[in-house]
C-alpha cells in the first residue's frame, strides 16, 4: 500500500509540472521507477497509460478563453506519429537509454538558451501564411512520436519552440496542441506494450490517477499566469532537465 501512495504522489508531482511546461513526467517517473526494480518497458508502459489519461484534461485547460484547434496539424501529427510510436515501442524494449538522453539534452538545453534570448518568443500569437512553412514541422512528427514513447522526457517543449516558428503559436497553443496530438500516441503505444505483456494493473491505476489530478491542478494553475509565467517555467525546467539528461544527474 505504502508503494501505491509513492506512486500516486510521483506520478502527480511529475504530471504537474510537466502540464505547466511540456518538460515530460517521464523525466521524474523514469528513474524513480526504474530504481525501484521495474523493467524499462512496463515503465514505459505506465508512461504511456500516464499520458493517455492527463493530456486531454491539460490541453482542455489550454484551450479555455476561445483558442482555436489547428485540425489539420492535429491530424497530420497524430497520425504520423504513429508510425514513429510503433518504431518506439520496438525500441524501448532494448533501448541504450544514455545514449538517447545525452542527445535529447542537449537539443534541451540549447532550445532553453534560445527561448531565454528571444525575448518575444511564443508571448503572443501571429498568423503564418505560408503553408510550405507550416509543412515543415510534418516530418518532426515521426520524430517526435518514436521519442513519446522510448522516454518522452521534454518533447511539449521540442513541438512548442517547433511550433512557435511553423505555425505561428504562442506558449498555451502549442502545449494545447501537443497535449492534443500525445493523446492518440499514448495511447496507442500502451496498448502496444500492454499486448506484449507489460502492464500491471495496480501501478498503472494509481499512476495515472496521480497525474489526472496533477495535470489538472498544474495546467489550471498556469494557464490563469500566462505565456510569460510559462515561458519563464519552460526556460528553468528545460534548461534543469536537458543538463540533467546530459550528466545523468
Amino acid at each position: 500500500m505504502l508503494q501505491d501512495i509513492l506512486i500516486f504522489a510521483i506520478a502527480f508531482v511529475a504530471a504537474g509540472l510537466s502540464s505547466m511546461s511540456g518538460g515530460g513526467a517521464g523525466v521524474i517517473l523514469f528513474p524513480v521507477l526504474l530504481s525501484m526494480g521495474v523493467s524499462y518497458p512496463l515503465v514505459a508502459a505506465v508512461s504511456s497509460v500516464n499520458s493517455a489519461a492527463w493530456v486531454l484534461p491539460a490541453a482542455r485547460n489550454y484551450l479555455k478563453g476561445g483558442r482555436k484547434i489547428h485540425w489539420p496539424l492535429v491530424a497530420i501529427f497524430s497520425i504520423v506519429g504513429l508510425i514513429g510510436c510503433y518504431a518506439g515501442v520496438i525500441f524501448a524494449i532494448d533501448v541504450n537509454q544514455r545514449i538517447l538522453a545525452i542527445v535529447v539534452g542537449i537539443i534541451i538545453v540549447f532550445l532553453a538558451v534560445y527561448t531565454y534570448f528571444r525575448k518575444g518568443f511564443g508571448l503572443s500569437e501571429h498568423h503564418v501564411y505560408s503553408r510550405f512553412r507550416q509543412a515543415i514541422a510534418w516530418p518532426f512528427a515521426l520524430v517526435l512520436g518514436f521519442y513519446e514513447t522510448v522516454f518522452g522526457s521534454a518533447n511539449g517543449i521540442m513541438f512548442t519552440s517547433l511550433t512557435v516558428h511553423t505555425n505561428g503559436f504562442d506558449f498555451k497553443d502549442g502545449l494545447a496542441h501537443y497535449y492534443l496530438i500525445s493523446f492518440s500516441w499514448a495511447l496507442f503505444a500502451a496498448i502496444l506494450f500492454i499486448q506484449r505483456g507489460y502492464y500491471d494493473i495496480p501501478m498503472m491505476i494509481f499512476a495515472a490517477t496521480g497525474s489526472v489530478a496533477g495535470a489538472y491542478l498544474g495546467s489550471r494553475h498556469v494557464q490563469k499566469k500566462g505565456n510569460k509565467f510559462i515561458k519563464l517555467l519552460f526556460v528553468i525546467i528545460g534548461g534543469l532537465l536537458g543538463l540533467k539528461m546530459i550528466f545523468g544527474l
